[in-house]
């Protein structure tokens, strides 16, 4: 099977860690040009890819004028992906995005309408739903070893360093940036959408960001499962992986991901008999960016949306926009009318 011809737009920062985790020994992919605002980027992007300088561009039109290609991958800031999406669709290329998916609501279902309409695949990079540790938790959710989850927990503290990025100046940097793969995560995981959002933001005082990167976060799932997220990504002190640490509370005992183990705790009231299983991980064959490069090689081909497709994935941001919303009005927001609405 021949390989599929891709432009990486945005080759520096977290391009990089495309071209090292997914796009440089792609097996369905060939990357066929390079686009990025930074020279310097450009420049150890080509001599990692074996790009010629005619294959190097300052910017995604130029490159999609001069290089026949069958798709695009976009790692850029957010407000940059429905500009990317639009230039994308227009050309009949399908088209990888970064999460979250756009800056706006708006902008997300714009991407979606116009992928839609140009009969062409939307993958949105949620690639954690892809780790061992998450890969784990959910069959052991579905298998149900300790009955039915009936309300759950996760935190998130990382004391993460971007200066110089813009994530050191956006708004909303854990809600919008991070949050949006724990929320995402909770959706795999659980296998049900959200529902109401209800979030307080803050800045702590020690926070080198310049707007608020902590977060608290009520959370009403589909079937009315409660579930709060807490997290701050200016925590000095323990951290947290990635992923999370999760309980998910069941009728016989409760689930846990601790420090990427999964273990299954039960005892009887008054925690008489207590037992505790670790779970030994899921074998994974591959990182969760090369997945999702696999995943939207296969939805390209087989022409049926990946998992994580743009249309699925405006439920995990609209979770993420409802957050927001809840912050600045002070209310729980409903998911479902901000998708209706925006």
């Amino acid at each position: 099977m021949s390989k599929l011809r891709l432009i990486h737009a945005g080759v520096g920062g977290m391009g990089k860690a495309w071209r090292d985790n997914a796009t440089l020994n792609s097996p369905d992919f060939d990357v066929v040009a390079i686009a990025d605002i930074s020279d310097s980027a450009l420049v150890e992007a080509s001599d990692q890819l074996q790009i010629p300088p005619d294959r190097r561009f300052k910017d995604l039109a130029s490159a999609l004028s001069e290089v026949e290609a069958d798709a695009v991958l976009t790692v850029t800031p957010p407000p940059v992906h429905v500009e990317h999406a639009k230039l994308a669709f227009a050309r009949g290329l399908h088209l990888l995005t970064e999460k979250p998916i756009a800056d706006t609501l708006a902008n997300a279902k714009l991407m979606v309408d116009l992928a839609r309409k140009a009969g062409k695949q939307l993958t949105v990079a949620q690639n954690y739903r892809f780790s061992a540790p998450i890969q784990t938790l959910r069959r052991i959710v579905r298998e149900r070893p300790v009955g039915a989850l009936g309300h759950g927990h996760l935190d998130f503290y990382i004391a993460a360093d971007f200066t110089g990025t813009f994530r050191e100046t956006m708004e909303f940097p854990l809600l919008v940036d991070m949050a949006i793969h724990h929320l995402d995560l909770i959706r795999a995981v659980t296998g049900r959408n959200i529902a109401r959002v209800n979030a307080m933001s803050f800045k702590p005082a020690w926070s080198w960001y310049q707007h608020e990167p902590g977060l608290k976060m009520l959370l009403e799932l589909d079937d009315g499962t409660p579930f709060s997220y807490s997290g701050d990504w200016s925590a000095r002190g323990r951290q947290t992986p990635w992923n999370g640490d999760w309980r998910l509370q069941c009728a016989e005992g409760s689930v846990h991901l601790d420090q990427n183990e999964v273990i299954v705790e039960r005892c009887e009231r008054w925690g008489k008999n207590p037992s505790s299983e670790h779970v030994s991980p899921d074998p994974v064959d591959q990182n969760g960016q090369a997945r999702l490069l696999q995943d939207f090689a296969n939805a390209i081909r087989s022409n049926k949306p990946s998992e994580t497709n743009g249309a699925d994935n405006l439920w995990s941001f609209g979770a993420v926009i409802a957050g927001v919303t809840s912050v600045r009005e002070q209310r729980p927001v409903e998911v479902r009318e901000l998708l209706e609405t925006a």
